[in-house]
């Protein structure tokens, strides 16, 4: 029985990795049309779904966001003139004083000096996806505990939505959501392996 469990648990994660990797080769265009274009490796892929699997039961806010920022690169260049970090691109002159800094933004200024190279240092940490997606969640909670939608991740959080970005992000996690409902169904989850492993 137990053997059992674990072979499904095992086609439950290689579904899941399949349909993300499907994902990250996929742009959306302006009227919602999808053009294919080149896949994320799978081994990183991999690793990344098994930072973000948390026991079977992946966060697709954060897949989506992910999807978003970097199209499920754990490792991308810094965006936003070196500002942005990781695969969810955060902001560390943010994320620093909010999540780190124990006066928080109290006297905060992100231009001395010293607070460059705290800067500097947040962002060499949040390339690293489990710190990143640390941080992420610890935003995640802040707007659902303010009532604020996820594409706020985008406009900061006393900012304006970009419609665009928010109708994008909602099908995502809508496909993220499905998928991880899905790949829970046994005889779907053994299609979706054998026909990645033809």
């Amino acid at each position: 029985m137990i053997k059992l469990i674990l072979v499904a648990y095992a086609l439950n994660f290689q579904c899941f990795v399949h349909h993300v990797q499907k994902a990250s080769g996929v742009e959306i265009k302006k009227n919602f049309t999808f053009q294919h274009s080149r896949q994320t490796n799978p081994k990183q892929i991999k690793m990344f779904v098994k930072n973000v699997w948390n026991k079977g039961d992946p966060n697709p806010q954060v897949l989506a966001i992910s999807w978003m920022e970097s199209r499920l690169r754990p490792f991308v260049r810094r965006g936003d003139k070196g500002q942005a970090c990781g695969t969810f691109q955060i902001h560390a002159r943010h994320s620093y004083p909010m999540f780190r800094r124990k006066r928080g933004y109290n006297g905060w200024k992100p231009k001395e000096y010293t607070n460059k190279i705290l800067i500097n240092k947040e962002c060499r940490k949040l390339e690293h996806i489990a710190y990143s997606l640390d941080t992420l969640n610890k935003y995640l909670a802040l707007f659902k505990k303010h009532d604020k939608h996820p594409c706020h991740h985008n406009s900061g959080f006393y900012g304006t939505c970009n419609t665009w970005y928010k109708k994008r992000l909602a099908y995502w996690i809508d496909y993220f959501q499905l998928t991880k409902l899905l790949c829970k169904l046994p005889d779907y989850a053994k299609n979706a392996y054998k026909s990645v492993n033809k």
